[in-house]
């Protein structure tokens, strides 16, 4: 993974996940955008539109450049919900121009499909589809950079199958899943970052109390490289004991703790076995307040430095409505990159701070503001660097 570019990433999820605290004064206020029937299906297009500064383009402590930034994201999402299933298709377009740098300007999209499909009161099936075209900001990985980003595509599908009636002690969850990411330009640098990846698992739902599993899970994923020399292919497996709850004593998420292994089928490269976490949990003191924590230790992707990357992550923001049309949200982040390998000493500190406003003008149209902190503190000190990003931003909708 982009150890760089992933901590803006984390930030802009984050935000994400902290809007999404639905129930709160902004969401009733709002009762969403309206859209266009076509026969049994809705229609609901949108654009956002942001406008700001970002005073590191290249995120370096040494090549320092700034510059405006615009973003206009169009997109439109189709549902439908035909008995008890739902479906979704989804389309968006992210165009961003730099004002000092025409170069890193871009052209991304992600279209994505969603089922929910419910065969009887036991069973139902998940489904998720996309085909996404990204870039990595230059500067964001540890790939040499070149005059442009580097641009790729990620392909693939995945799935969850659920068995066991709502309330029945036990039940039983089986996913799997299969992507490609394929670069488009500067292959010179990038074509040893090409890889299929599979995945599948199983996971074991034991009932202790009415809204509270204990869960036992174990997960398998592969890399397959397509560059015949490369020597990064792996699997992974994860072995995870934990607990998901919903709704108790104002908090609900999910907490997995176990062991993670991953091995290279290159006898030269290093592996790694250790212990692992995921866990996501919301805190809802009031109906109008919100608060997420999410931490794991995983492991991700080299993009040029070492053969992997031991991630510990912790996550923390504060969503809050102050009265029907205007909400605030904080957000912290930490993490801790250290980089695995023969002769490998590297290692990152990087810490993100953030603030978001949101002003809900009309149903249809609202208002915002956010700001965001970077730092990075690296043993090898020319891999720091600090980064504020500032952004204005426009939302409208039928």
């Amino acid at each position: 993974m982009r150890t760089r570019r992933s901590v803006s990433r984390v930030f802009v999820a984050a935000l994400a996940v902290a809007a999404s605290g639905a129930g709160t004064a902004v969401a009733q206020q709002a009762s969403g955008p309206a859209g266009v029937h076509v026969g049994p299906l809705m229609a609901i297009p949108g654009v956002d539109f942001a406008v700001g500064h970002d005073d590191n383009l290249f995120y370096s402590g040494i090549n320092k450049r700034g510059s405006s930034v615009r973003i206009l994201s169009p997109y439109v999402r189709i549902e439908g919900t035909p008995g008890p299933h739902k479906f979704d298709v989804g389309l968006r377009y992210d165009l961003g121009r730099y004002g000092n740098s025409s170069n890193d300007d871009y052209d991304d999209y992600t279209l994505s499909g969603n089922a929910d499909v419910v065969f009887t009161g036991r069973t139902g099936l998940k489904l998720h589809a996309e085909d996404r075209r990204s870039h990595d900001p230059r500067g964001s990985t540890d790939r040499p950079s070149a005059d442009r980003p580097d641009v790729y595509k990620r392909t693939g599908a995945e799935g969850l199958f659920h068995y066991g009636a709502p309330g029945a002690q036990g039940a039983v969850e089986l996913d799997g899943g299969y992507f490609e990411k394929r670069y488009q330009n500067n292959r010179a640098v990038t074509e040893a970052s090409d890889y299929n990846t599979g995945s599948g698992g199983a996971t074991f739902l034991w009932r202790v109390q009415p809204r509270t599993d204990l869960l036992f899970q174990a997960q398998r994923r592969n890399y397959d490289y397509q560059l015949a020399s490369s020597t990064l292919d792996s699997t992974e497996d994860r072995l995870y004991a934990g607990a998901r709850w919903q709704a108790t004593a104002k908090t609900d998420g999910t907490v997995k703790i176990g062991h993670l292994k991953k091995d290279f089928r290159d006898s030269t490269r290093t592996d790694f076995s250790g212990g692992s976490w995921d866990a996501g949990v919301r805190w809802s003191p009031r109906t109008y307040s919100v608060v997420d924590l999410l931490t794991s230790r995983q492991t991700n992707e080299s993009t040029g430095f070492g053969d992997t990357i031991l991630t510990k992550l912790y996550g923390l923001s504060w969503t809050h409505d102050w009265n029907s049309r205007f909400q605030s949200q904080l957000l912290g982040n930490w993490r801790n990159d250290q980089f695995q390998g023969a002769g490998v000493t590297r290692e990152d500190d990087t810490g993100t701070l953030g603030v978001r406003f949101i002003y809900q003008f009309r149903r249809w149209l609202r208002f915002g503001a956010e700001y965001a902190h970077t730092n990075r503190d690296s043993n090898i000190q020319t891999f720091d660097y600090k980064r504020n990003l500032l952004l204005f931003t426009v939302g409208a909708t039928l």
